[in-house]
């Protein structure tokens, strides 16, 4: 059964710019009742947000300057979106940064807590058994979360991401709310070639490829929304379609689990 965007309320972290902007206009596009979308990029946020009122209509897209790592200012955010549309649907925790070793705080903050702030807020508000109306909630891990490279912290926030989602989705019982894991291959977007990460699709796939486009991305993440189940996991690299691939993750977490030592 495929879960409709239409008409719904749709709050993007990490918007402003790259996956998170393509991904907002693609929701406003498959018209989405409104969208809301996170960032610390004002200047970048503002005119995406001149862009869409102007294509889409009044009051269809909302930016929120907001540091996600900033708990204060997240909480804001989310009270702006419920106060002014009243509930929430989907949210995308899309926001990220990569780069070398030397940023790992910043990555730390950003990538792992800013995303387990945002899937808790989200939480509040739209699970079914606290009066919210259920949903889903997409977490952005990488293609870097399963694989060894040169970038391990960065790596290991994502495989952090990957591991929360799926263990916050296993408690669901009772909130009506989906908790998916979405795992992007490198995307040719401008934070990539900021960073000068040359070998960073390398690094992904053991071999030199092409980041994969922007709009494959954001296909793959709307495919997720409107049909993936609660607690799966599923891929968007080279172009290609959404694969799950739960059932691989939760064979390696069981084979983990068996040889580990009880607490």
């Amino acid at each position: 059964m495929v879960w409709s965007v239409d008409n719904k309320v749709v709050l993007v972290t990490g918007g402003a710019a790259g996956v998170g902007a393509g991904l907002v206009r693609e929701l406003l596009a498959r018209n989405a009742a409104h969208v809301a979308f996170l960032d610390v990029a004002v200047r970048e946020g503002a005119a995406l947000e001149n862009e869409l009122l102007n294509k889409f209509g009044a009051l269809r897209a909302k930016f929120i300057q907001c540091d996600i790592t900033k708990e204060g200012e997240l909480s804001e955010a989310y009270k702006q979106v419920f106060d002014k549309y009243r509930r929430l649907d989907v949210v995308v925790n899309n926001a990220g940064i990569v780069g070398d070793n030397e940023m790992c705080r910043e990555m730390i903050d950003v990538n792992f807590c800013g995303t387990v702030t945002s899937t808790l807020k989200a939480l509040s508000i739209m699970r079914a058994d606290v009066e919210g109306s259920g949903g889903a909630v997409i977490n952005v891990s990488s293609s870097h979360a399963f694989k060894p490279s040169s970038l391990s912290v960065y790596n290991a926030t994502k495989a952090a991401v990957l591991q929360f989602t799926n263990f916050l989705a296993g408690n669901e019982s009772g909130m009506k709310v989906r908790i998916i894991t979405v795992c992007l291959g490198p995307t040719d977007t401008a934070l990539l070639h900021k960073r000068n990460l040359n070998n960073f699709a390398k690094d992904a796939h053991g071999l030199t490829s092409e980041p994969q486009r922007v709009e494959s991305a954001v296909n793959g993440i709307i495919e997720v929304i409107q049909r993936a189940d609660n607690g799966t996991t599923w891929m968007i690299s080279n172009n290609d379609m959404a694969r799950d691939v739960t059932k691989k993750v939760r064979e390696n977490l069981k084979g983990l689990s068996e040889i580990s030592e009880p607490f």
